[in-house]
């Protein structure tokens, strides 16, 4: 038995193995190299798209926001606004209410003045009358003329 193997049953033995390894590497090994290659660089790119895409959704989220707060902000300075206005308006409607309700006691304090006084000179001359013919009967009694 020898130990070293016979150089032409080695190159025998060669010839097939790189015919078959040259037949599989262009049959079967590069294109699975290159669709291996290709769904990875498929893959890092949908990842990278994606992280992209939510990049800008967040963007898109944060601008939505940001338009939001300022229409809440824009909101509420227009009804604070009316708010006020409409606080004013209804001050001055009642100055003038007020107003015309003292308007309407002064008016009302002068006529019953003015009743007063006529009811007074109606009753000072009633009184007056009275005062005569009270004057009239009692000189007139007989009861008197006696006690003169």
């Amino acid at each position: 038995m020898e130990i070293l193997p016979d150089p032409w049953m080695l190159l025998l033995q060669a010839i097939p193995f790189a015919l078959t390894m040259f037949v599989l590497n262009t049959v079967l090994f590069k294109p699975m190299v290159a669709y291996l290659d290709d769904r990875d660089k498929a893959i890092h790119g949908s990842r990278k798209d994606a992280k992209e895409l939510q990049e800008k959704a967040d963007n898109k989220v944060a601008e939505y926001e940001a338009a939001l707060k300022s229409a809440k902000n824009e909101a509420a300075s227009v009804r604070s606004e009316a708010r006020k206005a409409a606080q004013a308006t209804r001050e001055s409607k009642l100055e003038v209410a007020h107003a015309a309700v003292d308007a309407e006691i002064s008016a009302a304090l002068i006529e019953v003045a003015a009743a007063k006084a006529k009811a007074a000179k109606q009753l000072e001359g009633l009184s007056t009358a009275l005062a005569a013919e009270i004057t009239a009967k009692v000189l007139a009694s007989p009861s008197s003329n006696q006690t003169a």
